[in-house]
């Protein structure tokens, strides 16, 4: 902050401000020569700014000025330089990743303005959610400006967002960190037929449905039928990743008396079943 920037006269040869034919940019031009810029700013590429005025027209002086680059300028004077000495001050606190699942760790991050004094510098810690801990402080070594700590969390049923704070040298800062549920695997819920009772030689449509979504690859659940020969199913039919639901076919045969098959469905461990009453014609 505070470093002066002149545009050079010659650059390769030529007059930098010369590079525009308005005559108004090129007066800035040669303001920027004789005066030069003062860096006000970092965090995004080199642009100019001046005081507000519904005068100034952008779309003249953005292209003008996308023509100069940084190394257009010399360098008049540097910036501030925080003089030897300066007592470290707490500049931040971070947690990497800042959102993990209950259960899991994370590691945080104190840093400081300057180089911790001699002894180092104890930072005070704290969470405000018992889901997540933290140490009571961590120490910054001396000549070191930054320190790492870690954060354990415990299982949670909903998301939880809490606030870390670090303190020291009467500096506090904060940052927000999440622990969310464990992911539940799905089991099968239900196995339902659109009808019970049908005439031989209709098809029936089944839907099989789990707890919650199938995981990457999907779920495959197992299928049967007590009368193969009266109603068949698919041997498996697969419930497609992040669905909780398949439906399938169910065919039926004519038969010369009532029959009753029963339908079984499979995943997990679990079985669900669902009986098809299947009558003559």
């Amino acid at each position: 902050m505070g470093a002066r920037l002149r545009l050079k006269a010659n650059v390769n040869g030529t007059d930098p401000a010369l590079r525009t034919s308005d005559p108004n940019v090129q007066k800035i031009f040669r303001a920027m020569q004789k005066y030069g810029l003062i860096v006000a700013d970092n965090g995004s590429d080199l642009y100019i700014t001046g005081t507000f005025d519904t005068r100034w027209n952008n779309d003249i002086l953005n292209p003008a000025f996308s023509l100069l680059s940084a190394s257009d300028f010399d360098v008049i004077q540097l910036g501030w330089t925080p003089p030897a000495g300066t007592a470290a001050a707490l500049s931040a606190l971070s947690a990497s990743p800042n959102q993990v699942v209950g259960g899991s760790g994370a590691t945080g991050t104190v840093t400081l303005s300057a180089a911790a004094p001699n002894g180092g510098a104890v930072v005070s810690l704290s969470s405000a959610s018992g889901a997540v801990s933290v140490p009571a402080s961590v120490a910054v070594p001396q000549s070191a400006t930054a320190a790492s700590f870690s954060i354990t969390t415990s299982a949670v049923t909903s998301t939880t967002s809490t606030t870390l704070s670090a303190v020291y040298a009467g500096i506090t800062k904060t940052t927000t960190f999440t622990v969310t549920p464990a992911a539940t695997s799905p089991s099968l819920a239900t196995l339902t037929l659109n009808k019970s009772t049908v005439v031989g030689g209709t098809v029936v449509t089944a839907t099989v449905s789990l707890t919650a979504p199938a995981p990457n690859g999907g779920a495959t659940i197992a299928l049967s039928s007590s009368e193969p020969q009266l109603a068949s199913v698919p041997t498996t039919i697969v419930i497609g990743a992040g669905a909780t639901s398949a439906i399938f076919a169910i065919s039926t045969a004519t038969t010369r008396k009532n029959a009753i098959a029963t339908i079984t469905s499979t995943y997990a461990g679990v079985t669900k079943t669902a009986t098809l009453k299947i009558t003559r014609r």
